[in-house]
């Protein structure tokens, strides 16, 4: 090598030494500047943090997990309404987000709740009850197929139920539909949750989200069992600010909105008993009067639906394939015929459907993402339509993957489990497309 005019040797021993001193300190520097990922004590790589536009501070599992700092619980609890983020609070009171409340975390009570999922074995299996059941391990193994941003929360947290509002809030959804199980009642890989209503009841007011319930099935369940939740409702929360009562067009007082799951499971003539002007059971004209949504699965439901006197209904199910309803293409004919019936339509739009975390053999009734087309589809069709409220499923039923709350990328350095995402779009992807997609929504009967 020729250095300065003279010839030098440089020993190639020498040589090697610094090209691999070089080396290690070029990786070093990169990892010191890289604060997009880091790695945790597991092994595995997420993303270090999700900034939401909208939060006084970005929110990280390890904040939301571990930290015990009430400075931090007040910064996730930014001051984010409607009025802040400049949406018409009238209509964004018609648009309905599906809630789950049931995911509980070490942090809060000490245990994983639906995190921890069981892996479900396939409906026609007659030996599944031989078999051990398996379970799901968080925080890095989640039942589900995506990865939530603030990782396996526990929806007891105060300042998780902070971020949800301001996020449903940022996305122009103004009522979070509660899925409701009767005290000591719980689905069966959950416990009471109950107890988180007055929490949700709390934050909704403070960040102008109201709170509806969606009523879960639970075995047995008659109207009269129906007759005594909506007492049990109405009569705890029904006075609470925060708790969702809607006012049609030609109304003196608005009445709340109840979502009736698997309503089909009543037979018609008892809901006829709770839901008709006449029944021994009648709610009408008393003070837990309410708009009574049932699911609308098959084409005839809505006759039963009315028969049963119902005030309208919602399709739920975020996959087109999975019932008549659930299927855009008939959401003209549904509309149509409810408002014929003199009954509500409120169909439910959704980004997707994958729950083969839970139930490895249903691939085939996966529903794509398609980069977020699929939900702005939905919406389009759902626009075109004369109806007052739409719902959306959901929220954070991460289990079914149907969940617009944020998700980030995730994978084990094992390679055992890797996680989806909302690639191309950001983690909030799907709450900035609810609002860019239903600014435009001018519900019915307002």
């Amino acid at each position: 090598m020729a250095l300065f005019g003279y010839s030098v040797r440089i020993p190639w021993r020498f040589l090697r030494l610094t090209l691999l001193l070089v080396m290690i300190v070029a990786i070093c520097v990169f990892l010191l500047t890289s604060g997009d990922i880091r790695w945790r004590n597991s092994g595995s790589l997420v993303r270090k943090s999700f900034h939401h536009p909208k939060l006084k501070a970005s929110v990280t599992t390890e904040q939301v997990e571990h930290s015990k700092s009430e400075r931090q619980g007040e910064a996730l609890g930014a001051s984010v309404t409607a009025k802040t983020v400049g949406v018409d609070s009238s209509h964004v009171s018609r648009v309905h987000a599906f809630y789950y409340p049931w995911y509980a975390s070490p942090s809060v009570e000490g245990y994983y709740l639906h995190w921890n999922h069981r892996v479900l074995p396939f409906w026609g299996n007659k030996k599944a009850g031989n078999q051990s059941p398996v379970y799901h391990q968080p925080p890095d193994d989640v039942g589900a197929q995506f990865y939530p941003a603030l990782g396996p929360y526990s929806s007891r947290d105060k300042r998780i139920i902070a971020v949800h509002m301001q996020q449903m809030v940022s996305a122009g959804i103004g009522v979070a539909v509660v899925s409701w199980y009767p005290p000591k009642l719980a689905d069966d890989n959950g416990k009471p949750s109950d107890d988180i209503i007055p929490l949700l009841l709390e934050a909704g007011s403070k960040y102008d989200v109201s709170i509806a319930f969606h009523l879960e099935p639970y075995e047995p369940r008659t109207a009269r069992d129906v007759q005594h939740d909506l007492h049990y409702i109405i009569d705890r929360y029904g006075s609470h600010p925060a708790f969702y009562r809607m006012t049609l067009s030609g109304e003196m007082h608005g009445r709340p909105v109840v979502y009736a799951y698997d309503s089909y499971k009543i037979p018609t003539t008892e809901w006829r008993s709770l839901l008709g002007t006449t029944g021994s059971l009648s709610i009408r004209g008393t003070k837990y009067d309410c708009f009574m949504i049932g699911l609308a699965l098959k084409q005839g439901d809505l006759q039963e639906l009315f028969a049963g006197g119902f005030d309208g209904s919602y399709t739920y199910f975020a996959s087109k394939s999975f019932t008549y309803g659930s299927n855009p293409q008939n959401w003209k004919w549904l509309s149509e015929t409810s408002h014929k019936l003199g009954m509500m339509f409120i169909p439910s739009i959704g980004p997707g459907y994958d729950d083969t975390a839970l139930r490895p053999w249903n691939a085939d009734n996966t529903q794509e993402r398609e980069q977020g087309k699929y939900y702005r589809d939905m919406i389009e069709a759902a626009l075109d339509l004369d109806i007052e409220a739409i719902s959306i499923t959901s929220f954070n039923e991460w289990g079914e993957g149907t969940q617009i709350e944020p998700a980030v990328p995730f994978h084990l350095a094992s390679g055992k489990r890797y996680y989806l995402d909302y690639h191309p779009l950001p983690p909030d992807g799907y709450l900035a497309l609810t609002r860019s997609e239903l600014k435009n929504f001018v519900p019915s009967r307002l």
